[in-house]
């Protein structure tokens, strides 16, 4: 197991854990968190039709996008967030009209999550409030090979 991993879960607590879930079992535990995915986390300040780059035709490596969550972080009237790969819609727009309201898509596209290293992936709002569509997206990666 990987030092980080040490420091949080004990080699009898693993144990335990494997022979809980036997469809884990004989995996190390260490393994089973570096294929968890990764988390992009970006502030919406200012909401804008263009502009919500995460990468703008600068993506590090090749993931796909499996999972999107939103913080709205205000009221906005009829505001939405989707997000794009720069012209492809990956999710369908979600309503972020109410403050603090956890908002997910219904819809995530698989012909279009997959972003290739040097792609864009970008955010984009609409409604008749889109500078006050704010809010706090969290969109969870898998790299691929």
């Amino acid at each position: 197991m990987s030092g980080i991993v040490n420091n949080l879960v004990t080699e009898v607590q693993e144990d335990r854990i494997n022979r809980h879930d036997p469809v884990r079992a004989g995996v190390s535990l260490g393994t089973l968190l570096k294929k968890s995915g990764n988390v992009l986390i970006f502030e919406v300040t200012t909401g804008a039709t263009t502009g919500l780059e995460i990468f703008n035709q600068n993506a590090p490596f090749k993931f796909e996008v499996i999972d999107i969550l939103i913080q709205p972080r205000g009221a906005s009237v009829n505001g939405t967030m989707k997000i794009t790969n720069g012209t492809n819609d990956i999710s369908n727009a979600m309503v972020c009209a109410v403050d603090k309201t956890l908002v997910r898509p219904t819809t995530i596209d698989d012909v279009y999550s997959t972003i290739e290293k040097g792609q864009t992936l970008e955010i984009v709002c609409a409604g008749d409030s889109v500078g006050s569509t704010i809010g706090l997206v969290t969109i969870t990666i898998v790299p691929k090979d």
